[in-house]
């Protein structure tokens, strides 16, 4: 079996090997979304095996990966444990790849997930999604519907840097109210820290006032993401909770997609 596939092969849609993270992202790189280049590894895959596989993802992501899970139950209809299990960014060796690896596939068995959930996902339950990085400047989430009311209007979360504080709710993100005519509001939030990319990994550094008190996004940019939301939704079939990332060049990427699990 192989243990590591290419987001543009077919076989990573099969979420029993790959996870509906993986199996998700994978399709919305084969309909031609804007995905990271990456890699798919089986859940089957152990530690020793990936050390032989390491070198060559490097290479071919290089300079600087992600390392996220992709377990089974993850990112479902039901569930989606966001944020619950290890995520690592900015690695750049061999050696810091495979302890990644490592610690993701062993994050469903820490102390505090099993506080959080009262139950361990063994680590032959967790595949491993290894993307390049992408070396944002605005980051945040998006939901194609409200996520109570399933009110059709996009909800966008957006601050500077990295996505990582937006999704982990370790900032306060802009949020925007985008309606079905195409009108907007928004909401100023104070986007106290920003994540980026250095050399050696990720850095946080305070924003500085001026930036934190303006809107992070532009006005195109804000259509843009509710566009790319919306399309998620109508070729990925559900209504659907992105993670998104806007580069230097000002292009958008799509970094997840799974389904709102909270509407009725």
């Amino acid at each position: 079996m192989i243990k590591a596939q290419s987001l543009l092969s077919p076989s990573v849609i099969d979420i029993s090997l790959y996870g509906a993270k993986a199996a998700n992202l994978a399709k919305a790189a084969q309909l031609g979304f804007n995905v990271p280049t990456g890699f798919a590894v089986s859940r089957m895959c152990t530690k020793n095996e990936f050390a032989l596989i390491a070198q060559e993802i490097i290479v071919a992501l290089s300079p600087l990966v992600a390392v996220r899970s992709s377990a089974v139950n993850e990112d479902s209809a039901k569930e989606a444990f966001a944020g619950q299990f290890k995520t690592r960014l900015g690695i750049r060796s061999v050696a810091d790849l495979e302890h990644a690896f490592a610690e993701v596939k062993d994050s469903g068995s820490t102390a505090v997930f099993q506080i959080n959930h009262s139950e361990v996902v063994p680590p032959e339950q967790i595949a491993v999604l290894v993307q390049r990085m992408v070396n944002a400047t605005r980051a945040g989430i998006a939901f194609s519907r409200d996520p109570i009311t399933g009110e059709s209007k996009v909800i966008i979360e957006s601050s500077y840097g990295l996505g990582e504080p937006v999704v982990h709710g370790d900032v306060t993100p802009d949020s925007i109210d985008y309606l079905a005519d195409g009108t907007f509001t928004i909401f100023i939030g104070r986007k106290s820290i920003q994540v980026s990319l250095v050399d050696n990994g990720v850095h946080t550094k305070d924003t500085p006032t001026e930036d934190s008190k303006r809107c992070s996004l532009t006005d195109g940019e804000i259509k843009e993401i509710a566009n790319l939301a919306k399309k998620v939704e109508c070729d990925l079939g559900f209504a659907a909770d992105i993670e998104w990332a806007i580069d230097a060049d000002g292009v958008l990427w799509l970094l997840q997609a799974r389904p709102i699990t909270t509407i009725n």
